[in-house]
C-alpha cells in the first residue's frame, strides 16, 4: 500500500512539475498535550516554517480537544477513536507582498486501527474553516476545505535489535479537497516518511523528508511543488 501511494505522489509530482515552482522548506514544530481526564485531552502545536529561496516565513499555532469514544462494538478488536475539534492561528510573513494573517476552525474524526504494540495506522477526517486578512490592506478570504490523512508507526523491536530500541518509522500521508480555496496555501497533497526516537515516556523526536504540493490564487504564483525538510518534537505533560 505505501509503494502505491508513494508511485502515484511521484506521478502527481512529475505532472504538476511543469506548471509548478520547485522549492525546499523547513518546518520545525514542539507539540506538548495534556490528558485533562481519562478521555479528555488537550494537543498543541507551535511551529515555524520557511522556504527556499526565501519568499515567506510561517509562524503558527495550534490547539484541539480531543475525546476517546468508548468502544460499543467489537470491544474485543484493537482499535481508538476520537472525535477533535480545535483551531488554527498563521502569521505569513512575505518578502514581495502583503503579510497575510490567518485563523481557522476544524472539526474531525480520529480512528487509530490497527493499533498494536509495534504497529498502528491512523486515519482522520477532518472538515476545516479558513479565515485569512491582508495585513496591509484587509483584503478578506474564506476557504473551506476537507482532508483525510494517514499516519503510520512501526517501532523497532528492542528486544531483537538492541541498539534500534526506542527507534521508530514512521510515514505521514495527507489529501485535501479545497471546497473553497482561499488566496494562498490551498494544500492539495503531502508525503512525509521519517525517522522517530522515543527519548522517554513523556519525549519523543522526529525528522522527516517529504513531498507537500500548494496551489495559490495569486497572479504571479500557480502552485508550488516543495520538497520538506521537518523537525518534531512531542511532550506528553
Amino acid at each position: 500500500m505505501l509503494l502505491s501511494l508513494l508511485l502515484t505522489v511521484n506521478l502527481l509530482a512529475q505532472q504538476n512539475s511543469d506548471e509548478s515552482d520547485a522549492t525546499q522548506q523547513l518546518w520545525l514544530d514542539y507539540n506538548p498535550s495534556w490528558q485533562l481526564k481519562d478521555k479528555i485531552g488537550i494537543t498543541s502545536k507551535f511551529g515555524f516554517k520557511t522556504i527556499f529561496p526565501s519568499a515567506w516565513y510561517k509562524f503558527y499555532s495550534s490547539a484541539e480537544v480531543t475525546y476517546d469514544v468508548p468502544k460499543f462494538i467489537l470491544k474485543s478488536l484493537y482499535y481508538n477513536e476520537q472525535v477533535y475539534a480545535g483551531a488554527d492561528m498563521y502569521y505569513i510573513l512575505n518578502s514581495n507582498v502583503e503579510d497575510v494573517f490567518e485563523f481557522s476552525v476544524f472539526q474531525g474524526y480520529s480512528l487509530k486501527w490497527p493499533n498494536r504494540k509495534y504497529i498502528a495506522l491512523r486515519h482522520k477526517v477532518e472538515l476545516g474553516e479558513r479565515f485569512q486578512w491582508g495585513v496591509v490592506d484587509g483584503n478578506y478570504s474564506f476557504g473551506l476545505k476537507l482532508s483525510y490523512a494517514g499516519s503510520l508507526t512501526w517501532k523497532f523491536h528492542g528486544d531483537v535489535v538492541d541498539f534500534g530500541k526506542g527507534f521508530y518509522l514512521t510515514c505521514t500521508f495527507k489529501f485535501w479537497w479545497n471546497l473553497i480555496s482561499t488566496t494562498v496555501f490551498n494544500d492539495v497533497a503531502r508525503v512525509t516518511p521519517g525517522l522517530g526516537y522515543q527519548i522517554s515516556e513523556k519525549w519523543k523526536t522526529e525528522f522527516l523528508v517529504g513531498w507537500n504540493y500548494t496551489r495559490n490564487l495569486t497572479s504571479d504564483r500557480f502552485s508550488t511543488n516543495s520538497v520538506i525538510f521537518r523537525l518534531r518534537a512531542f511532550c506528553s505533560i
